[in-house]
């Protein structure tokens, strides 16, 4: 084992607490657990959240079949569109569906729920407002399923104040009115959660997803939340660099001084991306240490300056609030969901 992830569940609790803090009376929470609950291990994430969460939400049919195996009986709504192959995994599953486009009604099989998608704006998956009337004939033939809620995706929710979540959520409740009312309603993700309280858009529920892990949508930082991932590691090898002296491929790092490299087996086979080469920090005890040299597949390399340590001395990657999956991100110019969803499935997890 040359590294391992420590996911913190009581640090999920808290950030768990952070969304119930926000909501409305009687408001559900969707948990949103799709790619392996961000990278973190969708099972231990679900088995510890299920008594605290109304549903599940997962982005593959797949996904909701590997909870329902697990043992996970909560609701779980399917967000990709159904297709033939899919179809009686919803079914046999008890998944619900999502409905994004009319055609999907006849792909669905007798006696599958779904709930249906309105596309007010983001441009993905779900069905035009100038689609509703044929939608709203059509689900009337077909008597043998069963449409459970209706919901829609804002774009610009990580932007607190944006004026486009509110122009989408007037179209949405002009679209919601035409349905009945006993449906499940739901359109807050973590940023409609966190900065827009103010607009009541919660509805009957809403689905934190990022949030969960410890990160706020967008560049706004929502100080109640807390990773809880940390990512450790071991120096496998420590050796003497002089000044001038490059490391690894392509010297695209000089010594500035004579010292000594720690070398560290994990790289970006296993999802540490070739990208921040040269940009981050790794801790050792409460020391931090600049990642030199281009990371390699199976090894990445930290300047120690003068300091030595023992074989197998603990290395972090990520840890706590200093060593975060944002800080990665900003580096490497993309958001905290790419880098936790980019750690290779393979790479342990410990739950604690």
């Amino acid at each position: 084992m040359n590294s391992k992830l420590i996911i913190h569940l009581t640090k999920l609790d808290n950030n768990l607490d952070a969304v119930d803090r926000r909501l409305n009376l009687g408001v559900q929470r969707m948990a949103v657990v799709k790619d392996n609950a961000y990278g973190h291990g969708v099972i231990p994430i679900a088995n510890h959240i299920k008594e605290r969460v109304e549903w599940f939400c997962v982005a593959r049919t797949n996904e909701g079949k590997q909870l329902r195996e697990a043992g996970i009986t909560n609701p779980i709504l399917v967000f990709e569109a159904p297709t033939h192959e899919t179809a009686g995994i919803l079914k046999d599953f008890n998944l619900t569906a999502t409905l994004a486009e009319i055609d999907s009604l006849n792909v669905l099989k007798a006696g599958t729920k779904y709930q249906i998608n309105i596309d007010t704006g983001m441009h993905r998956l779900g069905v035009l407002p100038e689609q509703v009337s044929d939608l709203s004939e059509s689900i009337l033939k077909y008597q043998d399923l069963t449409c459970t809620g209706i919901y829609t995706h804002y774009f610009k929710s990580d932007d607190p104040g944006n004026p486009e979540v509110k122009t989408q959520l007037e179209l949405f409740k002009e679209i919601r009115a035409q349905f009945p009312s006993e449906w499940l309603t739901h359109t807050a993700n973590t940023g409609g959660i966190f900065h827009y309280k103010d607009l009541n858009l919660q509805f009957d529920a809403v689905r934190p997803g990022v949030c969960l892990y410890g990160y706020g949508a967008g560049e706004v930082e929502v100080e109640e939340l807390k990773p809880i991932l940390d990512w450790k590691s071991f120096l496998m090898q420590v050796k003497k660099v002089k000044k001038g002296e490059s490391v690894s491929y392509g010297g695209k790092w000089i010594a500035p001084t004579d010292g000594n490299i720690g070398i560290i087996p994990a790289g970006y086979g296993d999802g540490i991306p070739r990208l921040l080469t040269n940009s981050i920090k790794c801790k050792i005890g409460e020391k931090l240490y600049e990642q030199v040299g281009v990371i390699s597949m199976d090894y990445t390399m930290i300047f120690l300056g003068t300091d030595s340590y023992e074989k197998g001395t603990e290395v972090f990657f990520l840890k706590g609030d200093e060593l975060t999956a944002k800080t990665w991100a900003i580096s490497a110019q993309t958001i905290p969901y790419e880098i936790t969803t980019s750690i290779k499935e393979g790479v342990p997890k410990e739950y604690v």
